[in-house]
């Protein structure tokens, strides 16, 4: 295979993305509660409280919003993206900078051609996960490229 047709093509898991959903549900209280927390005046907690539950209700709205549109998600050698929708639709994507890609783990960072950010957590499901696998060559390639 020439590494022009190089690609992966990974499917989110149910269960990751519960799991980020509930993280961040939780370190939107946790921020909530240091918040309030604070030795500051009441008027500038509260201020302080209403920007971060805009904020976190914003960022987590958008990431259930991303995990409802999103069925697979699909990296090319030359570090482009697609993104399959439900609908069946392919949407040209790009990888964002503070994606990391790990061992055993990978926290995809996406922006799709319409300017809508999403997230995915992805693991490899097994030391024979041939996606995965080909996720981590292209993850060299594209790190020693740039």
């Amino acid at each position: 295979m020439s590494s022009n047709n190089y690609s992966t093509e990974l499917k989110p898991d149910p269960r990751l993305r519960r799991l980020t959903i509930i993280s961040g549900f939780a370190a939107a209280l946790i921020g909530l509660l240091i918040i309030l927390s604070a030795t500051i005046a009441v008027h500038w907690r509260a201020l302080a409280s209403l920007f971060w539950t805009v904020f976190s209700a914003r960022e987590l709205f958008n990431m259930v919003a991303g995990y409802q549109r999103i069925r697979r998600i699909c990296i090319d050698s030359d570090g482009s993206v697609e993104l399959l929708m439900v609908e069946g639709e392919r949407v040209p994507a790009t990888l964002l900078a503070g994606s990391i890609v790990l061992p055993t783990l990978a926290w995809l960072r996406l922006q799709a051609h319409d300017g809508r950010c999403s997230c995915e957590l992805i693991r490899s499901k097994s030391s024979q996960d041939k996606q995965w696998r080909r996720l981590q060559v292209i993850w060299r390639h594209l790190g020693a490229g740039g």
